[in-house]
Parts: C-alpha cells; sequence; structure tokens
C-alpha cells in the first residue's frame, strides 16, 4: 500500500498481491473480468458516482484501463485522446451537508478527470422527484423510495446535462456480501442465502433509467462475474482488513475492520481510492436517513393517527408512519383506488397477500414486500430468508 495516503499510487500486481488475504489467483481473476466487463460497457458518457466501494472502483479502473492503452499507444494527452476517455462525467447527490458520499466523489473524480456535478437536493426537491419514481417504480414502500429519488434524480440531471448512457455499481453487494447484516452468517448460510439473492436481486436504475429513456450500464451484472462470485469463499467475501495510521486520511477508519466485499476490495486496492471505505447503504451516504424524522417533524401526530385509521378501514393498509403515510398519499394520487386498474405487479386478489397492505407477494419465496415495504411479509427458514 502507498506511504502517502493522500497520493495513492497504482502499485503493480507483483507488490500488490503481498498482502492479500484471498488466493492471489483469485483475486486476479476477479480483476482481469472487471475490467473486461467494463471494456464492454465503455465508452459511457457518465457515472452515478457516490464515491463508494463499487463506483469508485469502476471510475477508476475504467480510467486505469484506459491509461495504460494510452502509454502503450504512445498517447500524447491531446484533446482526441481526452475524448476517448471511458467516462466522461459523474454526477453525485447529496441530500444534506452531512451525507458522507461526497469527501469521496469529490477525491475519484479528481483523480479520474471527471466532469463532476454534484446535485445537492432538499425535502422539497425530494417530493417534486416522488411521484416520478412512485409512477414508474410501483411502490410506496420507504426504503426503496429513499434509495429511488437518489437515483431518480441523479438520472434526470444526467439526461439534462445531455448524457445519454449512465454507469452505476449494482450488483457488487449482492455477489460479494457487502451488507452488514451478513457478515454473522456461517460459510454455508451464505452460500445459500447468495444463491437466493442472486436469482432474487432487482435494481430500481434499471427501470427509472428505460423511463426517461437513457442506456444503463451495470458492469457488476456481466454474467460472467454473477457466476465467479458464486464460486467464492465465505473468507474472500468477508474479511478482516488492518487499517493503518497512514491511511486514516483516506479510510477514515483505523485497526481492524470487518469488511464484506473483500476480494472485489484487493482486486482494485492498489487503483481505487475508496477501496477500504466503509460500506454505508445509499441512503447514508447521500444523507436520505433523514426522511423519515423530517416528514414526522412536519405532520400533525393526529393527523397521522386519523389517515392511519381511515386508510386501514378502507383499504385495509397499513400505515407505519409519518414517511409511510406520506408515500402512500402519492402512490394514491398516482394510481386511484380503482384496482380494476392496477397493473398485474398491483394485483389485491387475495392469492398471496402481503400482511400489510394486501398486495400479492412477488414470489412464492419473498418475505419481503416490494409494494408496501413489509418485513417479514413470510416466514421461511432462517438461512434463506429474503
Amino acid at each position: 500500500m502507498p506511504a502517502d495516503s493522500k497520493t495513492p499510487s497504482h502499485g503493480d500486481d507483483a507488490s500488490h498481491s503481498k498482502t492479500l488475504k484471498s488466493n492471489p489467483v483469485h483475486v486476479a481473476q476477479l480483476r482481469q473480468l472487471v475490467l473486461e466487463s467494463l471494456e464492454k460497457c465503455t465508452p459511457c458518457d457518465c457515472i452515478l458516482l457516490s464515491g463508494g466501494v463499487d463506483t469508485s472502483i469502476l471510475a477508476e479502473a475504467a480510467h486505469w484501463s484506459w491509461r495504460q492503452k494510452q502509454q502503450a499507444s504512445g498517447g500524447d494527452g491531446s484533446e482526441s485522446a481526452e475524448a476517448s476517455k471511458p467516462i466522461r462525467g459523474a454526477v453525485t447527490v447529496l441530500c444534506t451537508d452531512q451525507a458522507t458520499d461526497e469527501f469521496y466523489a469529490a477525491q475519484v473524480s479528481k483523480r479520474t478527470g471527471m466532469v463532476q456535478e454534484v446535485v445537492k437536493i432538499t425535502l422539497e426537491n425530494i417530493l417534486e422527484e416522488l411521484e416520478f419514481c412512485i409512477k414508474t417504480l410501483e411502490t410506496f414502500d420507504p426504503m426503496e423510495l429513499r434509495n429511488g429519488i437518489v437515483i431518480a434524480r441523479g438520472l434526470s440531471v444526467a439526461k439534462s446535462l445531455g448524457y445519454n448512457s449512465v454507469m452505476t455499481g449494482d450488483g457488487a453487494d449482492e455477489l460479494f456480501a457487502g451488507y452488514s447484516f451478513l457478515h454473522n452468517k456461517t460459510a454455508e448460510d451464505l452460500d445459500q442465502y447468495s444463491r437466493k439473492l442472486v436469482q432474487n436481486m432487482r435494481f430500481s436504475a434499471k427501470t427509472l433509467a428505460a423511463a426517461l429513456g437513457l442506456t444503463l450500464y451495470q458492469p457488476f451484472l456481466d454474467p460472467k462475474l454473477i457466476e465467479f462470485s458464486l464460486g467464492c469463499s465465505r473468507d474472500e467475501k468477508i474479511n478482516t482488513h488492518h487499517h493503518s495510521e497512514d491511511r486514516a486520511w483516506q479510510d477514515r477508519l483505523q485497526g481492524d475492520m470487518i469488511h464484506g466485499k473483500f476480494i472485489l476490495r484487493e482486486a482494485f486496492e492498489d487503483i481505487a481510492f475508496a477501496a477500504w471505505r466503509r460500506k454505508e447503504p445509499i441512503e447514508v451516504g447521500s444523507g436520505t436517513t433523514v426522511l423519515p424524522k423530517e416528514f414526522a417533524r412536519t405532520m400533525d401526530p393526529q393527523e397521522l393517527e386519523r389517515d392511519q385509521e381511515r386508510i386501514f378501514k378502507e383499504r385495509g393498509i397499513k400505515i407505519r408512519d409519518a414517511e409511510h403515510l406520506q408515500y402512500y398519499r402519492v402512490f394514491e394520487k398516482v394510481f386511484g383506488t380503482d384496482e380494476t386498474r392496477y397493473s398485474e405487479k398491483l394485483k389485491r386478489d387475495g392469492r398471496d397477500p402481503c400482511p400489510g397492505c394486501g398486495f400479492n407477494l412477488s414470489k412464492p419465496d419473498q418475505t419481503f414486500c416490494v409494494i408496501c415495504g413489509q418485513w417479514p411479509a413470510r416466514v421461511l427458514p432462517s438461512a434463506v430468508q429474503l
């Protein structure tokens, strides 16, 4: 690892491999697969750059590979060479000044030379984006919408800037156990859960981008990468990394820390500035975690109670809190109450109802309702809960 954390170098593979905990052959294979997938997905106009591990790796690896080719061909840094960059722009969406993505996204943009557009949104901006998200995604699930709002605003800004294609980091958490709730699973349970997750994973960016007429690239969802991830051991996905003091400015962590996506981080630690950043959900990095409190602060508790009772009496839907109510109101405004006009996804015919909203669960093994966000909506053996 570089001695100066403020100017990390792009080390060679030989020196890099000395620090690896994962099988060096597997690390090299993963690195090559990601680079090959990026080759298929570039040139791309811009990336939704959170500054997290996933998008940072994609952005920096794509530019690292491009620089290698430029050097091999004797590139001179001319305007034509610059125009051939794999990713030209980056859009970063922030909801509050406390959003943790800003620092890392700025560093990655600077290191790659991408033109960064930082979008700072307010509660009012969010409400403007909400109707589009709810109509497009057909949901009033708070978790989905907190994430979807950020993605929708990023995609909308990308389109307004004239970009036609956008890249996201979707899939890395699912493939390489990025979520912290997976860290306590046994090897057997993690393998079983990962295989189920791969079959059920879905990403709002695909639906939102299509609605906006944008081409979406998701390099981590390449079939070869999915297959590779299923062959990784638990230790290659979840392991302990020592954060040294000389990288404190860069990692913003010190000492031993458990990380998911371990082998992916190892594969690009010599390239990606945020390789050893702490995993944070999109709503934390962007700052939309403030929304539940903001909605609660701006809503009369008696109003909430009245509407909870009315909606349950009229439609049998359980509204959990002020944020949930706000989203449901928009859902009802968009779709109305005439269920005969609802899409197939929004059927409430009693075949397999969610106990929270009555809409049909999407699959026989689905335990999370994608319409209202109820969890658990069904009880399955613990190893395969989704």
